[in-house]
């Protein structure tokens, strides 16, 4: 087994292309680089939910990625993040404003980010990258509910219905 202690892009997509080839899962994914090759980003698919790994700094040699998913937040961000980081040691759950008038901060919205930063300094296997992305995959499927649940509104004392 290689030791990585940073990752090419071709290399990254071999990983994910041992992941695409795996009968378990349903998992396909579109690499969007830059033209000089500086910044990519990969766009994900698992099971239709969709999610971006994005490695972090200049290529072509990258010492880290980040796994990102977006949910829509349709109840009380900083409840639900409290509730999703209080329970998850995996990845970590932040809310963020998206702009949809520049204009008009009252077409604002809050979205929820979840995000778990993969270190390469070490170095680590490509089985392992495998493990983990496999993990965030589990964890974004076993927590969709979670985000796009019931509402669930701040009760600022009084009890949660």
């Amino acid at each position: 087994m290689k030791v990585i202690s940073a990752i090419t892009l071709d290399e990254l997509t071999d990983v994910l292309m041992n992941l695409v080839e795996d009968d378990e899962v349903d998992f396909e994914y579109v690499v969007n680089e830059e033209s000089e090759g500086r910044f990519a980003s990969i766009a994900c698919t698992i099971d239709g939910l969709d999610f971006w790994l994005l490695p972090v700094g200049d290529g072509p040699f990258y010492e880290d990625f980040l796994l990102s998913k977006t949910f829509e937040s349709h109840i009380d961000p900083e409840v639900l993040c409290a509730e999703f980081n209080s329970t998850h040691k995996f990845a970590s759950a932040t809310p963020v404003t998206v702009r949809m008038d520049d204009d008009n901060d009252e077409y604002d919205e809050i979205a929820i980010e979840v995000e778990k930063l993969v270190l390469l300094q070490g170095g680590v296997t490509a089985a392992h990258i495998r493990v983990l992305i496999r993990l965030w995959c589990g964890m974004l499927l076993s927590n969709q509910e979670f985000f796009e649940g019931p509402t669930i509104e701040s009760a600022d004392g009084d009890e949660l219905e």
